[in-house]
C-alpha cells in the first residue's frame, strides 16, 4: 500500500465537494487526473469510497470512515510540521542559560527574560547559577546556549559564541 498525502487531500476535497469538477478546481488540477487518483486510492484501500452516478457523488460507509481518518491524519501532519517549524525557529523547546548570582538583579537582564517569556511561552527556560569561569566549558560543549557573565578577562576558546551582559566573544 502506497497512499500519499496528496491522495488524502484529493479524497477530502472530493468528499467535501461531492463533485469531481469543483474538487478539481479547488485543488487547481484538472478533473481526469483527479478521477484517476481517486480510483488508484480506492484500489490501494481495497474499498469503494464513493458511490457515483452520472448525476451525483456520495460517500459510501467506507468512504465516511476514511474521510474521518483522512482528516485526522492530515491534521496530525500539519500539526507535526508546525511543531517542527516552531522548534526550528526557537519558538518552542528549551533554552539553557548560565548566569552569575548578580545577573537577575540587572534590570536589562530581567526585562529581557520577561519579554522573551511573553513572546515565546512554549520555550522552557532552564537556568543554572554559576560563576563566569564555570560557564565557559558548558557553553562550548552546548550544555548552555547562553551565558550571562561578569565582564572578566578570560581565555575564550575559538569555537562557539559566549555572551555576557556587556560583551560578546566569538
Amino acid at each position: 500500500m502506497n497512499i500519499e498525502l496528496r491522495h488524502l487531500r484529493y479524497f477530502v476535497a472530493v468528499a467535501e465537494e461531492l463533485h469531481f469538477g469543483r474538487a478539481a478546481a479547488r485543488l487547481n488540477i484538472s478533473q481526469p487526473p483527479l478521477s484517476q487518483q481517486i480510483q488508484i486510492l480506492e484500489q490501494q484501500v481495497g474499498a469503494r469510497l464513493f458511490a457515483r452516478t452520472n448525476r451525483s457523488v456520495s460517500l459510501t460507509e467506507a468512504g465516511r470512515q476514511f474521510l474521518a481518518d483522512s482528516r485526522q491524519i492530515l491534521l496530525q501532519v500539519n500539526e507535526a510540521a508546525a511543531r517542527a517549524s516552531r522548534l526550528h525557529h526557537g519558538e518552542t523547546g528549551e533554552l539553557h542559560i548560565g548566569f552569575t548570582s548578580s545577573a537577575p538583579f540587572i534590570k536589562a537582564v530581567s526585562d529581557t527574560l520577561s519579554t522573551f517569556r511573553q513572546r515565546y511561552p512554549d520555550v522552557h527556560i532552564q537556568t543554572r547559577e554559576t560563576n563566569t569561569r564555570e560557564q565557559i566549558l558548558p557553553l562550548t560543549e552546548g550544555a548552555l546556549e547562553l551565558g550571562l557573565m561578569r565582564n572578566t578577562q578570560l581565555p575564550i576558546p575559538s569555537t562557539g559564541k559566549l555572551f555576557c551582559a556587556s560583551r560578546c566573544w566569538r
